[in-house]
């Protein structure tokens, strides 16, 4: 499919399609003097526009008396439409206007007008009054009932525009949340020192509007796609992050005499102890989102200027992936997908930490859960919950390591083990035994590229005959943040990087320069890149000899790998992500 702003500019019935309006005086003027648009069915306007195809039709067996937003979602579910495609053919199907948030400013007595948590669990949200009509953006046209219900929340006429979800769900985290703050600032007491006994930070821990701007604080984080929440004392405030698709965004500043009523409130969630303010803690805690049960995993650790939080946020439905969802090109599923189905033999996924291991792990156990196999785990910690699958957490206060859970393991007759990381030598000897009895053993180690892995194993003590004998491949992976569709334009790039590439000087790339679908950070979504090498009959020779991992790399290469830095190469080729990040992930 084209990219849209290409589609839109090309086509000959552009007039048909809703612009955006991007400030509160086009959208006085868009609803005061409507577009005068012929009536026309969203799926004949798709089609009439390039949009989808009838080819992509053929599959979905659309029914005759779906209505058209059915049929939208129909299309976006399959990826046919992305989210700026979908508001456009919404708003034009519907003659509504389309809005475009990023700019807009927040107008306190609007946003009073409807209660937070409404604004929040529908995506609903009121942007100005427009004479004696409140102006609400939403996604689609809402049902009948939930109009009424808004209508009779705020006590106001209500006009609808349209505008993606991400830019609604970003704009509620930026106008609602200080109002979120404001609340809480007002029910702290006067005195605003460090909370230094017990009952004082359950008091403020269990104050309704802390409790309040915490939980909003993390479905503003679920909505945002964020992975994680950062909340940072600086000398004169508190810095609250979402790291979203790699990369972190600035939320808002939050007043520093709220940090102590903040972090009492995520401890009493954790289950930590809250009158601890000198030692790092770890905690869990669950939080429901749409009726989804989202993990949230806590580390709170003392700073020179207040305790600093990061929340991991594992939302299973998001980050459980198939392999075919991981990023493997057709062939290397297919291979890929036969190793893990091996009855015996050793497979490593290597990487740094937050390069999308585990993920993959997690895809290689769904692709085999249902062939009636035993699959045990041991983790640290257990990240998601599978169903049919015996996950075991480590617990290294009470000695009960991986080299330890592995003995155990053993005996509760496996056919699939998955040791969440190799860390030493006894876990690695242990894994590598495990392998050669009879077991798939699934495992990660921290190594730069596919070739050092093996390497690293002859370092740390493995003989090169288990190693020979036991290894059946490693990948290495890294993520690279792909370009904002929306925003996609040539990126100027340095000539150090083009020459550490070896890239011709008038060779193009291009990168996203950030607006309101990304978040300003000018890229969406993430995609692995990889090298996948099997150990072959050549390669198992030269372990034995100890090779360099020089070698070992042309020999993979020989037998087919694709180097990490050549495939994350090609994909700035084709437009998916920078040059700027085939250079961060880049090994050599």
């Amino acid at each position: 499919m084209q990219n849209e702003a290409d589609t839109l500019k090309t086509q000959p019935s552009d007039y048909l399609l809703a612009e955006p309006l991007f400030s509160i005086p086009e959208l006085v003027v868009g609803i005061t003097h409507p577009a005068n648009r012929p009536a026309i069915r969203l799926l004949d306007l798709a089609l009439q526009v390039n949009m989808i195809s009838k080819t992509d039709l053929a599959p979905l067996k659309l029914s005759h008396d779906l209505s058209d937003i059915d049929i939208a979602k129909k299309l976006r579910t399959k990826k046919l439409l992305n989210e700026k495609e979908y508001a456009c053919l919404v708003a034009t199907t519907f003659n509504l206007p389309l809005m475009s948030l990023v700019s807009l400013q927040a107008e306190a007595d609007v946003l009073s007008l409807a209660p937070a948590d409404f604004v929040r669990e529908h995506a609903a949200l009121p942007i100005t009054m427009i004479e004696d009509k409140l102006i609400i953006a939403v996604e689609e046209p809402i049902n009948f009932e939930l109009s009424r219900q808004l209508e009779f929340l705020t006590g106001k006429v209500l006009e609808y525009v349209i505008a993606t979800r991400n830019d609604i769900e970003y704009s509620i985290a930026r106008f609602y949340g200080p109002v979120d703050d404001q609340r809480a600032m007002a029910d702290l007491p006067d005195k605003h020192d460090w909370v230094q006994d017990e009952k004082k930070a359950t008091k403020l821990g269990q104050a309704r509007p802390t409790i309040q701007l915490v939980h909003n604080m993390i479905i503003d984080a679920i909505n945002s796609r964020a992975s994680d929440i950062h909340i940072r004392p600086r000398e004169a405030g508190v810095e609250l992050y979402f790291r979203i698709d790699g990369s972190l965004v600035k939320i808002r500043s939050l007043n520093k005499h709220m940090l102590p009523s903040i972090s009492s409130r995520i401890k009493i969630m954790g289950e930590m102890n809250i009158a601890e303010h000198r030692l790092p803690q770890d905690g869990q805690a669950r939080v429901s989102h749409h009726g989804v049960a989202v993990d949230l995993r806590i580390s709170i650790i003392p700073s020179i200027h207040g305790e600093s939080v990061v929340i991991r946020i594992l939302d299973k439905d998001a980050s459980l992936r198939s392999l075919s969802d991981v990023g493997f090109t057709p062939k290397d599923e297919a291979l890929f997908a036969s190793l893990v189905r091996r009855s015996h033999g050793m497979i490593l996924v290597t990487g740094p930490t937050g390069c999308g291991k585990s993920t993959t792990l997690y895809a290689a156990l769904q692709s085999i859960r249902e062939t009636n196999v035993n699959i045990i785990t041991v983790e640290d910690p257990v990240e998601y919950h599978i169903d049919g699958i015996t996950q075991i957490q480590v617990n290294h206060e009470t000695g009960y390591d991986f080299s330890r859970a592995l003995r155990h393991i053993l005996r509760h007759d496996p056919d699939v083990v998955m040791v969440g990381e190799i860390r030493d030598k006894e876990t690695a000897k242990m894994a590598v035994e495990s392998s050669l009895t009879g077991h798939i053993v699934l495992s990660t180690l921290h190594t730069n590229s596919a070739a050092t892995t093996v390497t690293r194993l002859l370092e740390i003590g493995i003989a090169p005959y288990l190693v020979n004998t036991s290894l059946l491949a490693v990948l290495a992976q890294r993520l690279v943040r792909k370009n904002c569709p929306e925003c996609t334009e040539e990126e100027t790039i340095p000539d150090a990087i083009r020459k550490s590439l070896g890239i011709a000087n008038e060779e193009k790339f291009y990168k996203g320069k950030g607006c309101s679908h990304c978040y300003q950070t000018g890229y969406f979504g993430r995609a692995a890149v990889y090298e996948l090498m099997v150990i072959d009959a050549n390669i198992r020779q030269n372990i034995s000899d100890r090779p360099n991992a020089d070698l070992l790399e042309q020999l993979a290469v020989q037998n087919g790998m694709v180097p990490l830095t050549q495939m994350a190469l090609s994909l700035a080729r084709d437009k998916i992500t920078s040059l700027e990040e085939v250079h961060r992930v880049k090994l050599y």
